[in-house]
C-alpha cells in the first residue's frame, strides 16, 4: 500500500491507521516516537517506541533520522501535535501525529524503562550475544510446553504446542543465519531466561493459575511476544555493530510476525462468539 496516498505528512492519523502502518512496514523503516515524560513511558508505552520528552526534542532531534517516516504520540494527542510541528520545522520530511495518543490506543502496550532487559546483552563478544538470544528463544519454548500441562482443552494444548514450535523455528533461523563462524550450537541448559528478559519460573508462577481458556493463552502470549519485540527494537536502535544490528533486527521482525499471528487468532476468537 502507498501510505503517502492515504494521509499527508503533518496531519493527524487515527490509532487504527497507525496500527495498520506499523503492521505493514518493517522494523527500522520508520520511527515511533513517544514524547511523554519518562515516568509515563515506564508505566506503559507502545512496543518499539523511542522516548524523547517534548521539552528535550529540539536538543535531541539528532537521535532521530529526519528522512524516515516518524509517527508521534503522547497521552492524548496534544503534546504529539506540538512535537510533529517542531519536527517538521527541523526538516523532518514525514511526520504523523497519532490522534488520541496512548489513551485511544486499543492494543497491546508494554511497561518498563528504556534499559529494561538490556543488561542481558552487554557482553563484548558476539558469540555471547548470540547465545543469550538463542537461550531466550528456548526459554519461551519451554514456558509454552510447561503450560500445556496446565490446560485441559485439546484446542488450548494444540495452540501452546504450536507456539512452542514457532520458537523452535526461530532457533533454526538463528543457527542458519547468525551462528558465529566456527562455533557449535551453544549449550544453554543452565540458563533460565526467556524473550523480553523475563524469568520463566516467575511467569509460570504468576500466570499459570489463571490460564483457563484460549483467550487467556492468547493474551499472555501477546504480552510475552510484544515485550520481546520491544526489547529487540530498542537493542536495534542502540547497537552500533552491524552484525549485532542485523541479529536484533531479525529477532524483532520474527516477534512481529508471531505477534500478528496471535492478533489474528484473537480477532477470530472474538468474532466467532
Amino acid at each position: 500500500m502507498n501510505w503517502k496516498n492515504l494521509f499527508s505528512p503533518g496531519q493527524s492519523i487515527s490509532t487504527d491507521k497507525a496500527k495498520e502502518y506499523i503492521k505493514a512496514n518493517k522494523t527500522g523503516t520508520f520511527q515511533l516516537l513517544d514524547v511523554r515524560q519518562t515516568k509515563e513511558y515506564e508505566q506503559e508505552h507502545l512496543p518499539g517506541a523511542i522516548l524523547i520528552p517534548l521539552k528535550e526534542l529540539i536538543a535531541r532531534k539528532d537521535e532521530l533520522e529526519a528522512d524516515k517516516p516518524t509517527l508521534v504520540y503522547c497521552a492524548a494527542g496534544v503534546r504529539s501535535k506540538a512535537a510533529s510541528q517542531l519536527l517538521q520545522g527541523q526538516g523532518f520530511t514525514e511526520v504523523y501525529n497519532i490522534s488520541g495518543g496512548i489513551r485511544a490506543w486499543n492494543g497491546t502496550r508494554v511497561g518498563g524503562g528504556e534499559d529494561m532487559g538490556m543488561e542481558f546483552f552487554t557482553a563484548s563478544e558476539y558469540s555471547d550475544i548470540f547465545k543469550m538470544a538463542y537461550a531466550m528463544e528456548e526459554g519461551l519454548k519451554q514456558l509454552y510446553l510447561g503450560m500445556v500441562e496446565l490446560v485441559d482443552g485439546p484446542d488450548e494444548k494444540e495452540l501452546l504446542a504450536k507456539m512452542a514450535a514457532f520458537e523452535d523455528r526461530h532457533k533454526v533461523g538463528l543457527i542458519n543465519g547468525f551462528l558465529p563462524e566456527g562455533d557449535e550450537i551453544p549449550d544453554i541448559s543452565e540458563m533460565d531466561v526467556m524473550e523480553g528478559g523475563m524469568n520463566r519460573q516467575q511467569i509460570m508462577a504468576h500466570f499459570g493459575p489463571h490460564l483457563h481458556d484460549m483467550e487467556d493463552i492468547l493474551d499472555l502470549a501477546i504480552l510475552l511476544e510484544t515485550q520481546a519485540y520491544d526489547l529487540y527494537s530498542r537493542l536495534t536502535r542502540q547497537e552500533r555493530d552491524p552484525l549485532r544490528v542485523k541479529l536484533f533486527h531479525h529477532l524483532a521482525e520474527e516477534e512481529k510476525i508471531h505477534m500478528n499471528y496471535l492478533f489474528r487468532k484473537l480477532d477470530h476468537l472474538i468474532e466467532s462468539r
